[in-house]
């Protein structure tokens, strides 16, 4: 729980008293205690003039200017009294402003600083400024309060591994129009994930058990050498990622908690087609026929296959309400006929057994990144490669849905490629959020936790 900074001397005594609940008096003890109790820092003293505080940061303990011998140490912990909070107003989250077309990588830095390794190209680098924050971008259901660059207030302890009772880790994407919190899988473990990982994936997984045809690029998928759209876009058949992250959700104890998991907002696998052609790629979208997905019209130059220098990313689902109804994935049990949103009701496929999905390729560039650009200065970089729910072209020898790699970089892969699958819940609106210590909510060392 705490270790001891900063000692240019030895400690002549160190004594640690720990507050009875019941009484309201300290008592000796002999270890320091647990993570559930946290240093009184008004009472706590040492000798000759030293100094003993707790360091927020990292919540250890640091014990300054000790340079004489024979200095005497009293430490006394309170049991920590969790604060609750529930909506992002409570959550002491600010907008930054709007967010909109991205015309640069999210770095840190200075104006001519690059993101990694100097491989960004140059007509990125007048854009190279920092943008860290909260960022407002509408939604479906209103204005969604989205995390971007090098935040680090966005963690979340919720749920467990089933077999080992480790905790399950999370950082929050954004805040859904509809109050709803969109949660990542960021690693496991009992203190924090850092002992497997922070945000490394859960596994490897295909997206799917072909490339080739357009079929592949869905979640869910339809008939394989369709001359069709709709039947090659009809949700008959579960991705191999959709099934993996089944499986993953049944090792958890998340079924039990499900009281605190949202169906409605679901998971988008935008697979509307293109505005128009972009090079070889045409419109047609079946079969093995070259076709852009719309996430190649928000990426890539108009009528060309070349990376714009602005990324037009949204948190839109489909063009319409049937594009939405079919790419939305929502459910179990999620309410027929949708929910209100800003433009109507928001209806979904509801073809989810489990409430889990994948980020998209859009809430990956409002975090940060930029198509094809290396980047480990925002933090959906992992130093792992993981999957997205996106689609981006089909053709006859490959079908590709975009990935985050290890690189940070956002780019397209074969839908059987093997990558990382990062698992992505919503939790509900009204859901509790409890933090351990009032101050740096959000961190690694003070996360929130589900209640």
């Amino acid at each position: 729980h705490a270790k001891i900074s900063d000692s240019k001397a030895d400690i002549n005594i160190l004594s640690i008293f720990i507050k009875d609940e019941e009484t309201g008096k300290y008592k000796k003890a002999e270890t320091m205690p647990d993570s559930n109790y946290i240093l009184n820092n008004k009472s706590s003293q040492c000798s000759n003039g030293v100094s003993v505080f707790t360091d927020r940061n990292d919540n250890t303990i640091k014990i300054k200017d000790l340079t004489n011998e024979g200095t005497s140490c009293y430490l006394y912990y309170d049991k920590i009294v969790l604060s609750s909070d529930r909506t992002l107003t409570n959550l002491y989250l600010s907008s930054q402003g709007e967010i909109g077309p991205i015309t640069g990588p999210s770095c840190e830095g200075t104006k001519n600083s690059l993101c990694y390794n100097g491989s960004i190209n140059s007509y990125n680098k007048e854009n190279n400024m920092a943008q860290n924050g909260v960022y407002e971008a509408e939604d479906d259901f209103g204005i969604s309060y989205v995390f971007r660059g090098t935040v680090n207030n966005n963690w979340v302890k919720f749920g467990k591994i089933t077999e080992t009772s480790e905790d399950i880790w999370w950082r929050i994407i954004r805040i859904n129009g509809n109050g709803t919190i969109r949660l990542i899988y960021a690693g496991k473990g009992s203190n924090t994930p850092e002992t497997t990982g922070i945000g490394t994936r859960t596994s490897m997984s295909d997206f799917n058990i072909s490339s080739g045809d357009n079929t592949y690029v869905g979640f869910m998928y339809g008939e394989e050498n369709s001359d069709n759209y709709e039947s090659t876009h009809q949700n008959t058949n579960k991705s191999i990622i959709m099934s993996n992250l089944e499986s993953w959700y049944n090792t958890t104890n998340l079924e039990k908690l499900k009281n605190k998991i949202d169906v409605e907002t679901g998971f988008c696998n935008d697979r509307d087609l293109a505005t128009e052609a972009h090079g070889s790629y045409g419109i047609k979208g079946y079969g093995k026929e070259d076709t852009a997905y719309a996430g190649a019209d928000r990426l890539w130059k108009e009528k060309s296959a070349s990376e714009d220098t602005v990324q037009r990313p949204t948190l839109k689902c489909g063009k319409d309400t049937i594009s939405r109804k079919r790419d939305l994935f929502t459910g179990p049990n999620a309410t027929k006929g949708g929910t209100n949103g800003a433009n109507g009701n928001v209806e979904g496929n509801n073809k989810l057994t489990k409430p889990v999905g994948l980020i998209t390729m859009d809430e990956v560039i409002y975090g940060g990144s930029f198509i094809s650009q290396y980047n480990s200065k925002y933090w959906l970089y992992t130093n792992s490669g993981y999957w997205t729910m996106t689609p981006f072209v089909g053709s006859s020898y490959t079908t590709d849905v975009f990935n985050v790699s290890q690189d940070g970089l956002l780019h397209d892969y074969p839908a059987t490629y093997s990558s990382g699958m990062r698992p992505v819940i919503n939790l509900k609106a009204d859901t509790t959020l409890l933090v351990n210590n009032p101050n740096n909510k959000g961190t690694i060392n003070n996360p929130y936790i589900v209640q």
